[in-house]
């Protein structure tokens, strides 16, 4: 569970991060002679934080696939849902300031930092992914227990959006099961 709770927290500090940099750089290159160390320094804080982030998510989800080899049912459902339920703020305000970080830049630039808007989403959906590798696992482990589970939720459990609905339908169908919960 260490690991879950390692990557929801670096999640909410990219977060933090992705808004303390766009507003930090210029306020510190309008102090002085434009771009300095402590710009630059700010901007390598904040890719070293994007990269230990991910790290936290792929240990995450290796922990997560160990845990289902070895049967562990109850705590893959609570690192299962506590990432996917947790991080639903993060996704909604990520989303929101994205839109309007990524706009402003895009206006300021006329279209240059274009070519960049990839780097970021693909961060985020990395993240998805992560999160949706546990479900994956305890998923997967339902099965080899020989409860039924469909594989559009398998699916589900890996893309942005549809892995929240199909955690949301999942937890209310396991509530009803015949099958308990652990």
């Amino acid at each position: 569970m260490k690991t879950a709770r390692l990557f929801l927290a670096g999640m909410y500090l990219h977060l933090a991060l992705s808004v303390a940099v766009p507003a930090g750089i210029p306020l510190l290159a309008g102090q002085g002679d434009g771009w300095n160390g402590l710009c630059t320094g700010l901007l390598l804080l904040y890719l070293a934080a994007v990269l230990l982030v991910q790290l936290a998510g792929w240990a995450c989800a290796l922990s997560a696939r160990r845990a289902a080899k070895r049967g562990e049912e109850d705590l893959l459902r609570t690192w299962w849902l506590f990432l996917k339920l947790c991080s639903i703020p993060f996704y909604i305000l990520n989303v929101l300031w994205s839109l309007f970080v990524w706009g402003l830049f895009l206006l300021a630039s006329r279209g240059i930092l274009l070519a960049l808007l990839p780097v970021s989403f693909a961060v985020t959906c990395l993240m998805a992914v992560q999160t949706g590798l546990v479900g994956l696992c305890y998923l997967r482990l339902q099965k080899r227990q020989g409860r039924p589970v469909s594989g559009l939720h398998t699916v589900c459990q890996l893309l942005p959006v549809l892995d929240v609905i199909s955690t949301l339908l999942l937890v209310r169908r396991l509530r009803h099961s015949p099958y308990p919960p652990h």
